[in-house]
């Protein structure tokens, strides 16, 4: 790999216990491990709440030093994800080379039903659904149950609990309710399309390099709910967390993996997704949806995002080394 100069490692650093946040830390451990053992000067670049609006200390700590490039981990805070956009965008305009996606693309996948639109007029299938704000009659009559409800602006599965998913009428105003409440800027309710699920992982820009695809038979596991949701994610004190993995380029019939990965691709460049990213899918009736487009995803060593990159031949220095390469 030529020799990028001086690294900034940038993360958010904030007071809280929230296992996605705290993982994130954990992966600037991780990479700088990775350029620590290559003989790379790096360090990491701490950016805090104070430091918005006009980030002006972390304007002084990337210029004050060349050249550079900044491996951006940055992904806002709790309650407040929109920050990473508006850092990326900061970089833009300081024109330093940083890893991952640029800022349109940052937030066009923070707002789901935004991405949902965009997605759709593309000629890309999405889950059917609507985008509440308020609780006004019944938003539900019309979509076929059961149903799904996610927050519209949070990444990482955060508010995707085991009672997102909806079976019948019984109960959901309350639970709409409940679900506004926690996440006042709006969720999407949709219909939920069951069966097994596809990640598709990307490097590069347009048309992108297939790192890999994964899937989970949720059939497999008759005692979990058919997603996965924070817990599962997160917290190893939930069965899931331990139980459902998935399993890479194995149980996919290579005309479905041509499709999935097809309908991946378009749907990150209709998000202008670039350095790296993944697509989740599923398959309903030989139809493929597209559920999210998750850019920048979770990049440490025992992530889907890096075994993918195992089963594909790459160590995962060789994975954090192309996406510093891609840096742009």
């Amino acid at each position: 790999m030529p020799d990028p100069g001086r690294v900034l490692i940038a993360v958010g650093l904030e007071r809280t216990d929230r296992p996605d946040v705290l993982d994130t830390l954990r992966c600037v451990e991780s990479v700088k491990a990775v350029f620590a053992g290559r003989g790379l000067p790096v360090e990491p670049l701490y950016v805090r709440s104070e430091d918005f609006p006009g980030l002006d200390r972390v304007r002084e700590t990337i210029l004050s030093g060349s050249p550079l490039k900044i491996f951006n981990l940055f992904e806002g805070f709790s309650g407040d994800s929109g920050k990473e956009v508006t850092f990326a965008s900061m970089l833009e305009k300081l024109r330093v080379p940083f890893t991952g996606n640029p800022s349109v693309a940052l937030e066009m996948c923070l707002d789901k039903a935004k991405a949902k639109q965009r997605l759709a007029r593309r000629g890309i299938l999405v889950p059917r659904g609507v985008f509440l704000q308020r609780l006004e009659g019944a938003p539900w009559k019309g979509l076929n149950f059961p149903l799904f409800v996610k927050p519209c602006f949070e990444d990482g599965s955060v508010g995707v609990e085991k009672d997102s998913l909806i079976q019948d009428a019984e109960g959901i105003e309350a639970l709409l309710r409940m679900k506004l409440a926690g996440f006042p800027r709006g969720i999407l309710l949709e219909e939920f399309i069951p069966g097994k699920e596809f990640s598709v992982g990307f490097l590069g820009a347009p048309p992108y390099e297939v790192l890999g695809v994964s899937m989970i038979d949720y059939s497999l596991y008759s005692g979990s709910l058919p997603f996965l949701h924070y817990g599962s994610k997160w917290d190893p004190q939930c069965t899931e967390f331990h139980e459902i993995l998935p399993v890479l380029e194995e149980g996919i019939a290579p005309s479905l993996r041509e499709r999935l990965v097809d309908t991946a691709r378009k749907a990150g460049e209709a998000l202008g997704c670039r350095g790296y990213f993944r697509v989740d899918l599923r398959e309903r009736e030989g139809r493929l949806y597209v559920l999210d487009v998750n850019p920048n995803p979770d990049l440490n060593e025992d992530s889907g995002f890096a075994r993918q990159g195992r089963k594909r031949g790459y160590s995962y220095p060789e994975v954090v080394e192309r996406i510093l390469f891609y840096a742009n």
